[in-house]
């Protein structure tokens, strides 16, 4: 060992290129001089003249030599100091550069170095050069496929390239609830995980990808805290990649990337090498999607365009609604559709209106069961759009025979709703699961295109209904308008035309004699053969809807407390449900119609109203008959008030005309004291300009319906109209001693109403009226004015040019009641008022003071 170590001493390897140069110098100098002298020594040549000379030559030429060879020595270590220094400043951070003493070989390994970095660099410019050629491809692929599962397919194998994996697949978030993965795309997986599995949002790892919008990279899921679950058989490495497929809104799905081998594991920069690749795939997915739903929403408005076009046609009400169900068909596939309405002859029941099938099924239009406690009960409350999975269906008996039970198939149900109601449903069977959210926009629009497609089928059946019923209302009418005095004809000829109106079994009349109802006239029941039936007012469905003046429907009559079960035994019939109107005349019950046992239906509200307008006719018919030989003797009086009457005057001129006729004076034309109202609309004209015609008259006759009811409450008629206003009159032509108090009571409620009803004009003509009232109390001459063709009840005098002064003040004071110190004097409460001094006094005011009437005075 110690003879080695000496020979590692003396050796040049490992050692710096100065002792290189040494040993080297030592071996071609000491050797020659040592040589050289010992020669001359030996041969005695030392005294050769020559000599010293030719060793200084040699010695200068040596060390000369040595410089040589010592400055490119120099040279050469400066060089290899040079190359470690740049080396290690180009490479920090990566392969640490070797230290070497031997400075050649520092060389030599910094050129190996360099080389190694330089065939590293060309390989990442190779693996570079193939991604963006991957990305290039993958762009090109929205020129050549539209199809969005087809892009995704591609980029997940060029995904496994990048990365040299062979194990993946592409999941796709399902709308709208974003609580599953759909598998859109697989390689490597063989049947374990195909296309179009569903994965469990919440059990699946991929879902942190999602939450975090970041790679999820796991090198050993066995050891990961995160996770720390046995690796699953289908995957040989524990290692895998998620990546999150992000568009500019959300996370739209992730791509899963594992291999088969177990010897390499993923790394971050794995991630980012896939980043670019999975961005630009979402980006030209993003952009499928939106090209796809544009030209969705083109046919969408095609079919809705149709819709409305079949509503505004001609169609019958079942060809349009076949015809709307056809057109969902094209935008939505599906394989049966139903179309559930509301049964408007039984309140809360159902019937199922329609079916179009396209696939086998069993329903058929009818009846439905009750929908309490269904889906399709909260859905018609809700009125929202509802998306259901055939294994999620309630066990309620409507729902599964509207929705069914197969598991994987999708249902869709719109309500229908119209004026401001659910009317009804539409519901969908099997429609694809990728259409789902696609077309909910579209089929709330076509379900309101259906609403009015069933309403308008509604109103033209109602329409139809509604012209039988007036054409039965009209032949009665007619025929109760020619008949004779003959009851017996004028009430058997109703009971027929009730028979050809309403389609039931059976039908009676009854009159009032006394305290008994008794049988009249029927019709499908032969009076004769039974003996003479009466009832008591109260006793039974007839004498209890007798009794109250009401009419009654009851559906079953078993269960109604007032139903009078002999009668069916007396006539041998059998009642199940009956409809009961009375006939009232002059506020009096003189007797009932019955119908009973509505064929195929039940009864309704327009059974009710077509039976109460015979009965009112029949009853117009009775008590013609009954006042016959009352009319006959009271005929001049009735010519008397009949020209009268036609000269349009208020009701209360025509009681005064009745009252002086009977007492054989007259009181039509007469001077006396009243109280004048006038209310007016300020800037009107204006308003009316800006409204329209049609508006202006809608919210002109809005105003004067609440502002008239208030006078005729209070005891005074409308004179006249006054294009924005009207002039009232208390006192005429029958007059009282508070007169005056019910006047200003009028201005206070009308000035209270205002405002509830400005709110109302805000919300369906966006306007808002501002008035002005005046109330003056004066003489005035009261009479009918005008000829022979056109007379008005009406007033003239100096006190009404008073009331017009007045109002003239109110257009500096809007929403105001001024009234004359006159009116104030004569009404009998205490009001609170402040004077107003006019601006400009006129002759027509004389000495009247006016007061602005601010409320009514609080007593203590």
């Amino acid at each position: 060992m110690r003879m080695q170590g000496l020979f590692d001493w003396f050796s040049i390897e490992n050692k710096g290129l100065y002792y290189k140069l040494y040993v080297v110098f030592g071996l071609f100098f000491l050797v020659p001089v040592f040589g050289f002298l010992y020669f001359a020594v030996k041969y005695d040549i030392l005294n050769d003249e020559f000599i010293p000379i030719y060793f200084i030559t040699l010695l200068l030429l040596f060390f000369f030599g040595f410089f040589l060879l010592r400055k490119l020595a120099d040279d050469i270590i400066s060089l290899s100091h040079h190359v470690n220094k740049t080396l290690a400043e180009d490479l920090k951070g990566k392969a640490p550069m070797p230290a070497h003493t031997d400075e050649m070989k520092g060389i030599i390994a910094s050129f190996h170095t360099l080389e190694q970095e330089l065939r590293h660099s060309f390989q990442k410019l190779d693996k570079k050069s193939q991604d963006i050629t991957t990305l290039k491809e993958l762009a090109d692929l929205c020129y050549i496929t539209f199809n969005p599962d087809d892009l995704l397919h591609i980029t997940l194998e060029r995904a496994l390239k990048l990365v040299d994996a062979d194990i993946g697949s592409v999941l796709i978030l399902e709308r709208p609830r974003r609580d599953v993965f759909q598998v859109v795309a697989s390689i490597g997986l063989g049947g374990m995980v195909k296309k179009g599995d569903r994965i469990s949002y919440a059990e699946s790892v991929a879902k942190y990808a999602v939450i975090n919008r970041t790679p999820l990279v796991v090198e050993d899921i066995e050891s990961d805290t995160r996770f720390g679950r046995v690796s699953r058989r289908q995957y040989a490495t524990k290692s895998f990649i998620c990546m999150p497929l992000k568009t500019i809104h959300e996370v739209i799905g992730v791509v899963t990337i594992s291999r088969s081998r177990a010897d390499v594991a993923f790394r971050p920069e794995d991630a980012e090498l896939l980043s670019p690749l999975l961005s630009n795939a979402a980006f030209t997915y993003d952009n499928i999607q939106l090209i796809q739903r544009n030209e969705r929403q083109d046919v969408h408005l095609a079919s809705l365009e149709n819709v409305i076009k079949a509503i505004n046609s001609s169609l019958k009400p079942a060809e349009l609604v076949q015809m709307i169900l056809h057109e969902v068909h094209q935008a939505v596939p599906y394989d049966v559709a139903v179309l559930v309405i509301r049964d408007r002859s039984d309140k809360g029941g159902l019937l199922m209106n329609e079916v179009l099938a396209f696939a086998p099924t069993n329903l058929t239009p009818g009846p439905l069961p009750d929908m309490e406690g269904s889906i399709l009960e909260r859905t018609l409350r809700m009125e929202n759009l509802v998306i259901l999975r055939g294994g999620d269906v309630s066990n309620h008996p409507l729902d599964r025979l509207l929705f069914g039970d197969v598991p994987g198939t999708f249902c869709i149900l719109a309500p229908l709703s119209a004026e401001g109601g659910s009317t009804g449903a539409l519901v969908l069977q099997n429609v694809a699961a990728d259409a789902l959210a696609k077309f909910k926009d579209y089929l709330e629009a076509i379900t309101q295109g259906l609403s009015l497609a069933l309403e308008k089928q509604r109103l033209i059946l109602s329409a139809l209904k509604r012209n039988q019923e007036l054409d039965a209302i009209r032949q009665i009418g007619s025929a109760l308008s020619t008949a004779t005095f003959d009851m017996e004809k004028v009430l058997n000829y109703t009971m027929d035309m009730i028979r050809e109106a309403i389609n039931v079994e059976a039908g009676t009349l009854f009159l009032v004699e006394g305290d008994d109802l008794r049988f009249q006239a029927a019709f499908n029941i032969d009076l004769k053969s039974i003996p003479e039936i009466r009832i008591k007012l109260g006793q039974g469905i007839a004498g209890y809807c007798a009794s109250r003046g009401e009419a009654i429907i009851s559906e079953d009559v078993r269960s109604n407390p007032h139903f009078y079960s002999e009668i069916d035994g007396r006539t041998n019939f059998n009642t199940r449900s009956v409809l009961c109107v009375p006939m009232i005349s002059q506020s009096r019950v003189i007797g009932v119609i019955e119908v009973i046992n509505k064929i195929g239906a039940a009864f309704d509200e327009s059974d009710k109203s077509l039976l109460q307008s015979i009965a009112a006719s029949v009853s117009i018919a009775i008590e013609n008959a009954h006042l016959y030989r009352e009319t006959r003797t009271m005929a001049e009086k009735e010519r008397s008030i009949r020209s009268v009457f036609q000269k349009y005057v208020p009701k209360a001129v025509v009681d005064e005309i009745i009252l002086s006729t009977e007492s054989g004076r007259s009181r039509v034309e007469e001077f006396k004291t009243v109280t004048l109202l006038n209310i007016d609309i300020r800037n009107f004209s204006l308003l009316s300009r800006d409204m329209g015609p049609q508006k202006t008259v809608a919210l002109l006759n809005d105003f004067f319906a609440v502002m008239g009811e208030i006078v005729f409450r209070q005891g005074g008629i409308v004179d006249k109209y006054l294009g924005d206003g009207f002039l009232a009159i208390f006192g005429a032509p029958v007059s009282g001693p508070a007169d005056a108090e019910n006047a200003v009571q009028s201005a206070l409620e009308m000035m209270s109403r205002l405002e509830d009803l400005n709110g109302e004009f805000q919300r369906r003509f966006s306007a808002s009226l501002v008035v002005g009232i005046a109330v003056h109390t004066g003489e005035v001459v009261v009479g009918n004015i005008g000829f022979e063709k056109k007379m008005d009840y009406t007033v003239i005098g100096d006190a009404v040019n008073v009331l017009f002064r007045i109002q003239d003040l109110c257009h500096v004071l809007p929403n105001s009641i001024l009234m004359s110190g006159r009116t104030r004097r004569s009404t009998q409460s205490n009001y609170q008022v402040e004077e107003v001094t006019p601006a400009e006094p006129t002759d027509a005011m004389g000495s009247n003071r006016v007061f602005r009437l601010l409320g009514r005075q609080e007593t203590a």
